[in-house]
């Protein structure tokens, strides 16, 4: 077999950095860092950007780093490397998230990869058709592959997860910490790359379930078209343990579930609000049983035919991000 030449293979660990650059995340806030070696790229949770109203454990922050990780292997894939990951659980350094080499040739494999740069996050309501059983058996089988369970809340559930959400955005329209989150996050300057923008949010239109209130400072922008939300499935992402390893594995569930949903012509927005206030999290791993501790929750739909593209989000470069061999 012939050996790649080192500097080829740390390209090729750049560009996967890149691509990971379009991970979701919360409120935009792409909080992590890339640190190439000469075989190897590092991901570092960036604490700088955490949300401390919102996410004072960093659950989120590492979660959104566990969807960084997955992009780049999904880049990986698709230049024909399976990747190797070196998780580096480190109580002296627990920003340090884990470390990426190519790993053996495989197939490659462009699906997902296709998928990084067409999905958005749509929080317009969604179309009457409910997404099929056989594509959610797929979302399940995304979620599995890093040991996640994905939960469909049943129909008879929706009400009650419904009031979750509810009491989760009631608690944090009067609570100073969560507005200050939101707020901070709703109107960063466009120089800075990220943050929500008021083009891909939503007003007043009809929902189950109403999305969170993005509306703080300026009025939302994203026309919401005439879909009814009737099909909208929603799911929760649970881990079977809760610590930050496994914050960091829904995070890479996450990923994939939304690049697989993607994929398949579906569209998707976040429901965080139900893990960032305790209460709320503990009613909701009622609500699935007891069984796994609930991570995040989504609205997968069908979007309505001739929708509109969402704007897509503005992202910070990978000058920004990813540091060089000898950059520190």
């Amino acid at each position: 077999m012939t050996t790649q030449h080192p500097r080829a293979e740390i390209d090729q660990l750049a560009e996967a950095s890149i691509a990971a650059l379009r991970a979701p995340s919360i409120l935009n806030t792409q909080p992590w860092r890339w640190r190439l070696g000469g075989n190897h790229a590092e991901l570092w949770a960036d604490r700088s950007r955490q949300l401390t109203g919102l996410d004072p454990d960093g659950r989120l922050l590492l979660l959104s780093c566990g969807t960084a990780l997955h992009h780049a292997t999904v880049a990986l894939r698709a230049a024909g490397f399976a990747g190797d990951i070196e998780r580096l659980p480190d109580e002296e350094r627990p920003e340090f998230v884990a470390r990426i080499r190519q790993g053996p040739r495989c197939p490659a494999d462009n699906l997902l990869y296709r998928a990084i740069y067409q999905r958005r996050t749509d929080r317009r309501p969604f179309s009457d058709t409910r997404p099929g059983d056989g594509v959610l058996d797929d979302l399940r089988a995304a979620a599995e592959r890093h040991r996640v369970h994905l939960h469909v809340v049943r129909e008879d559930q929706v009400t009650a997860f419904a009031s979750a959400v509810a009491r989760a955005g009631e608690v944090e329209h009067g609570d100073a910490r969560f507005r200050d989150d939101v707020l901070a996050w709703t109107t960063r300057d466009r120089d800075d790359r990220d943050g929500v923008s008021a083009r891909s949010t939503v007003g007043g239109a009809r929902r189950t379930i109403a999305p969170r209130d993005f509306n703080i400072a300026a009025p939302a922008a994203l026309d919401p078209g005439p879909g009814t939300d009737r099909g909208t499935v929603y799911v929760v992402l649970a881990t079977d343990a809760d610590e930050p390893a496994d914050w960091v594995t829904a995070g890479e569930a996450l990923s994939d579930v939304w690049l697989t949903l993607t994929a398949h012509g579906l569209a998707a927005s976040p429901i965080s609000e139900v893990v960032e206030v305790l209460p709320v999290r503990q009613a909701l791993r009622r609500l699935l049983g007891g069984v796994g501790n609930p991570a995040i929750a989504m609205r997968v739909g069908v979007p309505v035919e001739d929708a509109a593209p969402v704007p897509a989000t503005i992202r910070r470069s990978g000058t920004d991000t990813v540091g060089l061999p000898g950059q520190g």
